[in-house]
């Protein structure tokens, strides 16, 4: 990035300050010698000439776009003069979406006035800071042109004795606002843009699972998966296994089959690194297998698991690296085992949509 600080302006502080100064000497309701006064004056310009100094336009911006005079000639058509607008600072960075601009206008507002601009295209973003700090310069600019006092006119404005205008001129320096005291027309150096997201990152989650669908009744189980993410898209691995569940040949009766399920899954999605969720697109692989239950001759057998789904995720942070996370997943199992008797009576098959959900816990840099 290139930073550049395009020249210095004289007239809006120039004004604030005068009008601070005056006003406070129309309160103090004592008359002083005219060099007092003299001097209350001028200290008010040379004040405000060195806060105009001190607050310059700041352009911070990725190369390839408009440069800080290009943006400057743009606030100024649009304020129809050729004054220079200063106090503001403007940062704008890459992102993957586009370009994202904070407008620090916290010395045009006098007011914790902080704004930010998205767009796709950094000359739009451009055109966009150029419209509202021309509109906040104006609004500035009439707000102190209602204040300001002809200094002509100071002469007939009672003053206050030596001591109260000395006083006075270093209070011009503060805006009027006592509770927070902050210099009139400084800004805050510390741009207030969070840090753009980290490239890569990545993580483990512990989950515990339920569902239902893929084995007889209620579907418990626990998964242990990693991901790896590069901007906003990821990849993760995980592994699960489920607890038997018991299907009877009819309500009530003893004979039936116990069934149990182990999985590696593999999730390919959109997650974004400053967002706290995440979406997928699932291919589950495993082995499902059966064991006879009050029956004679017990026998057991597996086959293969294999089904496609997708779903998605909520993270909850707890800490810079500890997240709880929920998440919803829906799959569509692509074999179906029949578990059978050898007289051909149906025990149980997996249904033709398994639905589940998780909770656990997340460790990780986003």
């Amino acid at each position: 990035m290139t930073q550049v600080i395009v020249g210095n302006v004289v007239g809006n502080a120039v004004g604030m300050v005068t009008t601070v100064l005056a006003q406070r000497v129309a309160i103090r309701g004592v008359r002083a010698p005219m060099a007092a006064r003299a001097w209350v004056l001028c200290l008010a310009l040379v004040t405000g000439s060195g806060v105009a100094a001190a607050s310059p336009l700041v352009w911070d911006a990725p190369e390839g776009c408009p440069d800080a005079a290009e943006v400057q000639a743009r606030i100024a058509r649009r304020l129809g003069v050729d004054d220079v607008v200063h106090g503001v600072e403007i940062t704008v960075v890459r992102t993957r979406a586009g370009f994202v601009a904070e407008i620090d206008a916290r010395a045009l507002t006098v007011a914790n006035d902080v704004r930010t601009l998205r767009s796709a295209r950094c000359d739009e973003l451009a055109n966009a800071v150029a419209v509202i700090v021309a509109r906040l310069a104006s609004e500035a600019r009439d707000r102190v042109s209602e204040n300001v006092v002809d200094p002509s006119q100071l002469a007939m404005i009672p003053a206050a004795d030596t001591a109260r205008t000395t006083q006075v001129a270093v209070d011009a320096e503060y805006d009027t606002d006592r509770a927070t005291a902050k210099p009139m027309g400084l800004v805050n150096r510390t741009s207030p843009l969070r840090d753009a997201p980290a490239k890569w990152g990545g993580g483990i989650h512990l989950t515990g699972l339920s569902g239902a669908g893929a084995l007889p009744a209620l579907n418990l189980g626990v998964e242990l998966a990693g991901y790896v993410r590069r901007f906003d898209r990821f990849v993760e691995l995980g592994v699960g296994a489920w607890v038997p569940q018991s299907a009877y040949l009819t309500a009530g009766a003893p004979a039936g089959v116990l069934v149990g399920l182990q999985v590696v899954t593999l999730r390919v999605g959109w997650g974004p690194a400053d967002l706290p969720l995440r979406a997928w697109l699932t291919a589950e692989v495993g082995r499902i297998q059966g064991m006879g239950v009050a029956v004679e001759d017990p026998q057991g057998g597996a086959t293969r698991w294999t089904a496609l789904g997708g779903g998605f995720n909520v993270q909850w942070p707890m800490s810079p690296l500890a997240r709880l996370v929920g998440a919803v997943e829906l799959m569509i199992p692509l074999e179906r085992t029949r578990f059978m008797l050898d007289d051909g009576r149906d025990l149980y098959q997996p249904s033709s949509a398994a639905a589940r959900c998780s909770l656990g816990i997340e460790i990780g840099w986003r």
